[in-house]
């Protein structure tokens, strides 16, 4: 694949992260907690499941099983079931604000774990974004799209954490485990930890192609596609340049969540959102990471 046409990719994949909070208000209309966290892997995992005899197998060292069970539980589990829990409280774009940090997340964790230095823009940028997620929290407002956004946005923010972790995990890993793999042991785990609280909840009564579209979008664009295109990505061009792409996610969440659901902030959240946007901006550039 080109570069021009991996990058025209990584925007595709980022807005499709965006809209995936959209579509999860949405299946929480039919489906269960439980059934919803199912559907968002069982779907990877069967695609994953087809691929594994074309997936390089990795060089296993002694003591990996704990890294990689950590990855499972970090990634999808305590991040979908976060994030799940949040949306029943929060609105969509107030989650998809939160859940754009991750990045500088993830830089600041790195720092703490691995000593990889942070520059000053970097920090500036983290701190505008952490101010901005602040005030969109602190003054959100219970309304039929949340009925307790404090709540909600606490449990988004446990979802950063877990994304952290992961991202973490990953860099420990990468060197003896191919990405495909990785993401295939992910799954794997989620699928098999998610299973039993599906089966005990109760079935849908109604479902219909909004129901199951739903559960394909977050099953196969989010848990598969999203993150095929992006770990394909930091193995062909800079890491810092693929991080750029995830200020396209609260854009298009934003976007998204006022055409489909009506969903808008109040005039001092939205300056909130341009502090967060500012901050990835600025803490994303590529002169800030590398």
């Amino acid at each position: 694949m080109s570069k021009s046409l991996l990058l025209v990719a990584l925007a595709v994949v980022h807005i499709l992260w965006g809209g995936g909070f959209i579509v999860l208000k949405m299946a929480q209309e039919f489906f269960t907690i439980e059934q919803i966290l199912l559907g968002r892997v069982l779907f990877a995992s069967l695609l994953y499941l087809i691929l594994w005899s074309r997936i390089p197998k990795p060089s296993y060292q002694k003591g990996d099983w704990k890294m990689l069970l950590l990855l499972a539980l970090c990634e999808p589990f305590l991040l979908f079931t976060f994030e799940t829990l949040g949306l029943q409280y929060t609105s969509a774009s107030q989650g998809g604000m939160i859940v754009a940090c991750t990045p500088m997340t993830v830089a600041i964790g790195a720092y703490l774990v691995y000593k990889e230095k942070i520059s000053r823009r970097c920090m500036a940028g983290i701190l505008f974004a952490v101010a901005g997620v602040g005030i969109v929290s602190a003054f959100g407002e219970a309304n039929e799209h949340g009925s307790n956004p404090l709540l909600g946005n606490f449990f988004i923010f446990c979802a950063v954490l877990s994304a952290t972790c992961y991202a973490l995990t990953v860099k420990h890993l990468a060197a003896r485990y191919h990405f495909m793999y990785l993401s295939a042991i992910q799954v794997f785990g989620a699928t098999i930890l998610f299973l039993p609280g599906a089966l005990m909840s109760p079935m849908p009564e109604n479902l219909n192609w909004q129901a199951f579209g739903a559960l394909v979008y977050l099953g196969l664009g989010i848990t598969f596609l999203v993150y095929f295109v992006i770990n394909y990505a930091l193995t062909r061009i800079k890491a810092a340049h693929v991080i750029l792409f995830s200020n396209l996610i609260p854009v298009a969440t934003l976007a998204l969540a006022f055409l489909i659901l009506g969903e808008t902030l109040t005039p001092i959240q939205y300056g909130g959102a341009a502090l967060v946007l500012g901050g990835m901006f600025l803490a994303g550039s590529p002169d800030s990471v590398e």
